[in-house]
């Protein structure tokens, strides 16, 4: 017979241990966030003060005893996103009907819109896949390569705009030309050059991330893309960190491929990721995959190149969302601010550690949002868990101690991170 009185006894310990713990902290809606009306007074001011950031820092569910510095590879969702996917998950947990599910359809439409705004192009060129690597391998495995051919790849790029190209090219006989950068740059020449004197007659597209997740270096996308387009070479553009943290237009850049991830500077929804491909070469690219809702004679990216299946689409109600809460606060404020934030980090460390190696240029010239370091003799994975473990703050061993400050930090943040690099390089 079940013992009724033990069962209460340990389920009464079970939530009286998770009232407790760090889960509490977390949960969702527990904590105040300021709302969106109130964010929006503050953006009236032309240079907002680090009490209007504390504010913005109020609509992320990050506890206080946690500080989260690694936006390059995950970011937290603002309160009104995190909302909206909740109970759009919980509705369809509810009732999985076709006739629910409709709306679904409509949330991928605003979505697509909501995108296409946000980064300047027509909603027709933008699709949305699962993350950055699926929007890769898309162009990867869909653009037309035979043997004599050439690609040019910077060789920071991600494995799934570098390795992918390689296994391909192992079956289909054409080339891959890596190139390199200066890690210490000079002029926006240095960081071009190299592109422009690796192309040939035979270079059909150049692949390269527009800021690279090792080094932190910002490669000039509109001067490569500009230069590409010369010489009728085609370019695809790894957005991963940039897509959310800078102010994007893809016109201007005229790129021909750009991808990117929700989950990370942009802040919104999990797997969810975007494609763009210019219109004119759709007729360039093969789908990969043919599910449901695929069409051959559609002039649609979303649907030629995303129609992948059963999906988690409860997570698509947070897309528009992410792009009102960055309109809310303005592109150009929060480009503004993570590079501020990364002067500030870079100016701090100079001055209260020395001893310290930066991997990423120091001007913002030649970077972004991500400051890569290294302590001298110690191993980056040992900093960066040492980190988290004695300081609650998450950083990540890439290339290096990677730091990626976004708009829920503050200035006071990046002094609680310098404070504890200095404890651990002693």
């Amino acid at each position: 017979m079940l013992n009724t009185t033990t069962t209460e006894k340990e389920r009464r310990n079970f939530l009286k241990n998770l009232g407790a713990g760090s889960l509490a902290a977390l949960a969702f809606p527990s904590f105040a966030y300021t709302k969106p009306d109130e964010i929006q007074k503050l953006t009236s001011h032309s240079a907002p003060d680090e009490k209007y950031w504390e504010q913005v820092k109020k609509q992320f569910a990050v506890p206080s005893n946690l500080i989260m510095l690694n936006a390059a590879n995950l970011c937290p969702a603002p309160a009104p996103v995190n909302l909206k996917v909740s109970e759009s998950l919980t509705g369809l947990s509810k009732d999985v009907s076709f006739q629910y599910r409709k709306q679904f359809t409509e949330d991928r439409k605003l979505a697509i819109s909501a995108l296409a705004q946000f980064t300047g192009v027509s909603p027709d060129e933008i699709g949305i896949t699962r993350n950055t690597s699926e929007s890769n391998n898309i162009i990867v495995n869909g653009f037309d390569l035979k043997p004599g051919d050439e690609i040019i790849l910077w060789d920071q790029n991600h494995p799934s705009n570098g390795l992918a190209w390689e296994q391909r090219a192992k079956r289909y006989g054409f080339s891959v030309v890596k190139v390199s950068v200066p890690g210490n740059p000079q002029s926006v020449a240095d960081l071009v050059k190299p592109f422009i004197d690796a192309i040939t007659p035979k270079t059909k597209l150049i692949g390269f991330s527009h800021i690279s997740n090792t080094s932190g270096i910002a490669l000039p996308a509109n001067l490569i893309c500009e230069m590409a387009r010369n010489k009728n070479v085609l370019t695809l553009v790894d957005g991963a960190q940039s897509f959310g943290a800078v102010d994007l237009d893809l016109k201007a850049m005229a790129c021909d491929f750009y991808t990117g991830s929700t989950h990370k500077w942009f802040m919104g929804p999990l797997e969810n990721g975007i494609l763009y491909v210019k219109k004119e070469n759709m007729a360039k690219l093969w789908p990969n995959i043919v599910s449901v809702g695929w069409k051959d004679d559609t002039l649609s990216v979303d649907e030629k190149y995303c129609a992948l299946g059963q999906r988690n689409d409860a997570t698509l109600a947070g897309i528009s969302d992410t792009v009102k809460f960055h309109q809310t606060i303005g592109k150009k404020q929060i480009q503004a601010r993570i590079f501020s934030l990364n002067n500030y980090l870079k100016d701090q460390i100079k001055s209260n550690i020395p001893s310290i190696t930066f991997i990423t240029p120091i001007s913002d010239e030649f970077s972004a949002g991500i400051t890569n370091i290294n302590l001298p003799g110690k191993k980056p994975s040992e900093v960066a868990q040492k980190l988290y473990e004695l300081h609650g703050i998450a950083t990540a061993p890439t290339g290096g101690i990677r730091i990626a400050p976004h708009i829920y930090n503050t200035m006071s943040d990046i002094d609680k991170l310098v404070k504890a690099l200095g404890s651990l390089s002693a």
